[in-house]
């Protein structure tokens, strides 16, 4: 050990890395060992502090030189679920930014952010104590406060979701694809028309899956019945349905998880069967879907796979590296008892 202090003390390259090796610790061991944040013993603390003190470096100038630039934190940005109700989302999302992390030796952070008004105070809480490396974003926000604060505190971040601005990093599905291959099958069996109930124009991720929705038309020869598309739909959704059901339409498509299921809860009370009088699909899946009481086709992205791919790129990020800002994941159609294709 003696030699190797000699030759780390006449380094300039004295790195977490070459100190985390000779004691066979982690990075992350010897990051809150020198900056007294975070979980570690009392004895791996003291270890590490008096290996320090051999090398001839104090442990405060120690953490400012090291600790200060990499935390080995990342962390994970969810909504408040009361607010959106897609909490096995955003649990499946975490698990995989969290398999990404321990791979590749950090740790996450939860925060949880109020959307609708605009409280990022426990983001900004997590910022200016450098308690994190970078924030994997699990949702979008409308107004875009949450990544104009991360770019003006110069803090990395990766969305999960669609975003129209070019220099925002992130990862989605590929809605366009997966909702015009869902479309077309739904086409090839509804003469006259399929249905679309949608969210809010404003959002992107509601925009492409329109967009896939439309190529669909597009491929097949025929054109969008924009009476046929409702946004905002789930404001007004017995009416929709009373419009849909009158002019006989066979098949509704629905933006997402939350929307359909109370489509088919609306459906259930009315008495409309489904599918014998009206098929339904959902442009986005969930566990919900699938153990609901008729079980429904929905385009499907491994959610896990998703927030492990983001974690991965924010670690690249954050290593310097500089990753595609377009960053898509394969979807697939799961045939369920609300909608079959002619195979199924």
């Amino acid at each position: 050990m003696e030699s190797m202090n000699n030759r780390l003390r006449n380094s300039d390259k004295i790195t977490m890395d070459v100190i985390a090796k000779e004691l066979e610790v982690s990075k992350t061991t010897v990051s809150r060992a020198i900056s007294g944040k975070g979980r570690v013993g009392a004895e791996t603390r003291d270890r590490v502090l008096k290996y320090i003190e051999s090398l001839g470096y104090k442990p405060n100038s120690m953490a400012q030189a090291l600790a200060g630039s990499k935390t080995y934190n990342i962390g994970v940005v969810v909504p408040d679920t009361d607010e959106r109700g897609g909490a096995p989302f955003f649990k499946d999302c975490l698990l995989g930014v969290s398999r990404s992390a321990a791979r590749r030796d950090y740790d996450t952070v939860l925060a949880v952010v109020s959307y609708d008004n605009d409280n990022i105070s426990r983001l900004e809480r997590l910022v200016n104590g450098r308690r994190v490396d970078g924030f994997v974003l699990t949702r979008g926000d409308k107004g875009g406060k949450i990544s104009a604060y991360l770019r003006s505190q110069e803090m990395p971040f990766v969305l999960v979701g669609s975003d129209s601005r070019q220099d925002v990093c992130q990862i989605d599905s590929d809605q366009k694809d997966g909702c015009c291959e869902l479309t077309a099958q739904m086409l090839a069996q509804s003469p006259k028309g399929v249905a679309l109930l949608a969210g809010s124009k404003e959002m992107d991720v509601e925009r492409l899956r329109y967009e896939g929705y439309e190529r669909a038309f597009d491929l097949s020869g025929r054109k969008v019945d924009e009476g046929l598309v409702f946004w905002n739909s789930e404001d007004r959704l017995e009416e929709v349905l009373e419009r849909i059901l009158a002019a006989e339409i066979e098949c509704v498509a629905c933006s997402d998880d939350l929307l359909c299921l109370k489509v088919m809860e609306t459906l259930r009370r009315r008495g409309v069967s489904v599918p014998e009088r009206i098929k339904v699909v959902s442009f986005f899946d969930s566990e919900d879907l699938e153990y609901n009481d008729v079980p429904v086709t929905a385009l499907h992205v491994d959610t896990k796979a998703l927030g492990e791919r983001a974690g991965d790129l924010l670690i690249d990020i954050i290593d310097g590296k500089n990753p595609e800002a377009r960053n898509y994941a394969k979807s697939s159609v799961l045939y369920r008892s609300s909608f079959r294709d002619n195979a199924g």
